[in-house]
Parts: structure tokens; C-alpha cells; sequence
């Protein structure tokens, strides 16, 4: 059957827009407020207008633009409340997945448990928020992924993108020792396959997170 290459190659392009708008509003590069304008764009990433306003819509979407039909495309403000409503959606989805994984768990997933939460860890403790954040998404990830529901994964994979923004507002306020007995509590209740046990670690992790988000300002 022949390929619809053309389309694969919008496809393609759109990805590539969306990942590195998304990166540069992670990184500060894009500030909240910015406008985007299209011919700006155009050039700055070498990919045509259409892919460029397919990834806009994703990033939409998502929450981290803001549009109004031919008057602006700006990055959104960082706004505390909805990162923590995002948060609060993404424990909901990891916690679910917690609860329903249990007994399925192959040995080379809870050796990459393991390798992700000392990652965890030690990005706290080296106050590396970004890390910090990469490590969390992962960790919560991968429990979606071994318990195999697609829908999920594609909501889990929606309200991250937000869920990243509050790397760079999480200066020294991980606690370390905290992490480290969220982590161990998760792993031992997993290895147990104790469902119930796990989601309700992650449950109280995630209420954590809300606390300190509930210090910092937009």
C-alpha cells in the first residue's frame, strides 16, 4: 500500500514545532506573555506555517498558549492554580494506574523503578528541579505504561506538559527525605502488589506537592 508521505511529513514537522516551542517556554527562552507571530516563527525554526499552527493548537490545548483568532498567540502566564489542578489531575491518572498495575510487573520494569527513583532522588537532593520534574513524569509514566491502558497514557501524556512548568518555581523546595520515603513506600508497596498501598502513596505525594505550591506566587 503506497504511504501518504506528504501527510507523515507534516506530521513530522509538526512534532519537531511542538517540541521545541515547548522546550523554550520550559526553559524561560519563551516568557510568559511573549507573543508568537508566525513569520517569527517561520524562521526561527525553518518549518512552515502549517505545521508551526498545528503545533500552536497542541500547545493550546494544553495550556501553554493562549490565542485569540487573528489578534494574538502569546505564551500563557504561569497561573499556580492551574499548574496545581494539572497536578492534581496527573496524581489522579498515576495513582489509577498505581492501583491497577499490581501483580504485573516484570523484573527489568522494577530494576527501571528503581533506577528512576534514585534519579528522583538525587535531583532533589542536588536541588536540580528540571531533573527533578523529568525523573517525576517518568516515574508516573511508567506505571500507566505497565498497566496498559492506552487512554490514560494519552490523558497522562496531555496535562504533563503544564505539570512541567513548575520546574523553574521549585527552587529549594523539594525536600529531599521526603522524596526518598515516597519513593521507598511506593516500591515496597509495588513489589508487594499492593495496589491499594501504592496509589495512596502517590496520592499523599501529590497533596505534598499541592502544599508547596500553595507557597509560591504566579
Amino acid at each position: 500500500m503506497p504511504m501518504p508521505t506528504d501527510h507523515v511529513a507534516r506530521v513530522s514537522l509538526s512534532d519537531e514545532a511542538y517540541t521545541r516551542i515547548e522546550a523554550a517556554i520550559m526553559d524561560g527562552t519563551l516568557e510568559p506573555g511573549e507573543r508568537l507571530r508566525d513569520p517569527e516563527l517561520v524562521q526561527w525554526l525553518g518549518i512552515s506555517r502549517t505545521p508551526i499552527r498545528h503545533a500552536l493548537d497542541r500547545l493550546l490545548e494544553q495550556g501553554l498558549v493562549e490565542m485569540e483568532r487573528n489578534r494574538y498567540t502569546r505564551v500563557a502566564a504561569f497561573d499556580v492554580d492551574g499548574v496545581r489542578s494539572a497536578i492534581e489531575v496527573a496524581g489522579d491518572l498515576w495513582a489509577g494506574a498505581a492501583l491497577r498495575s499490581h501483580g504485573f510487573w516484570p523484573d527489568d520494569d522494577l530494576h527501571l523503578l528503581d533506577d528512576i527513583a534514585e534519579t528522583l532522588v538525587e535531583a532533589a537532593g542536588d536541588n536540580d528541579t528540571s531533573r527533578y520534574v523529568r525523573a517525576f513524569e517518568h516515574l508516573a509514566t511508567m506505571y500507566v505504561r505497565v498497566e496498559g491502558n492506552p487512554v490514560r497514557l494519552r490523558a497522562l501524556s496531555n496535562v504533563m506538559p503544564q505539570v512541567r512548568r513548575i520546574a523553574r518555581k521549585l527552587n529549594n523546595q523539594v525536600n529531599t527525605e521526603a522524596v526518598r520515603e515516597f519513593v521507598g513506600g511506593l516500591s515496597t508497596a509495588t513489589r508487594a502488589g499492593d495496589g491499594p498501598a501504592a496509589a495512596a502513596q502517590v496520592s499523599a505525594y501529590i497533596a505534598r506537592i499541592g502544599g508547596v505550591l500553595g507557597t509560591l506566587k504566579s
